[in-house]
């Protein structure tokens, strides 16, 4: 079987092997917490046995893939979401770092983003940016996927999950204001 150019396929280069390297650890990961998550109470094993299975058959469905694609001589890599930020570097070394620190610094203000003015606002925001920044898609369209996410983290983790949250620390400091 040969790839499109010709040329025999690359069976499983060093990155592939990387790549399913990594499946298979999430895999034993989310499989321990899938057992692991049976010895506890139904209500505090439930998220946890959700989260990992759901886990599992996603690195399970991704590897399956990953290996049948590359069997089939179509193993090269086609551009997946997490690839996005990494699209428009060039091979020069501060195209390299300048990406990943942009990708450090979106990260860190997500995080700063939740302790500052919470998972509610701070989650529909980075994803709505990352829409608009790095998937180029309309902003209208960015707006509908953070208003879905927002619908997400209410629905599910708010009321199906009854996830406790943090209070951020702006609304912290608003209740100080108006308590005095």
């Amino acid at each position: 079987m040969n790839t499109p150019d010709g040329s025999a396929p690359k069976r499983f280069d060093k990155a592939l092997m990387g790549e399913i390297g990594l499946c298979v650890f999430l895999v034993i990961v989310f499989g321990l917490m899938f057992v692991t998550s049976y010895d506890w109470e139904i209500e505090a094993g439930l998220f946890p046995r959700l989260i990992s299975g759901l886990g599992l058959g996603s690195v399970l469905a991704y590897l399956t893939q990953l290996i049948w694609r590359n069997l089939k001589g179509h193993g090269g890599r086609s551009q997946r979401i997490l690839d996005i930020p990494w699209a428009k570097v060039t091979g020069d070394s501060g195209s390299v770092k300048r990406a990943a620190f942009g990708i450090i610094a979106w990260a860190m203000a997500f995080w700063l983003g939740i302790v500052v003015v919470g998972f509610h606002v701070a989650a529909p925001l980075y994803l709505y940016s990352q829409m608009v920044i790095y998937g180029e898609v309309k902003k209208w369209i960015a707006a509908l996927g953070a208003v879905v996410c927002l619908l997400i983290i209410i629905f599910v983790y708010d009321r199906l999950a009854e996830t406790t949250w943090n209070d951020p620390l702006l609304f912290d400091l608003v209740k100080e204001l108006f308590s005095i």
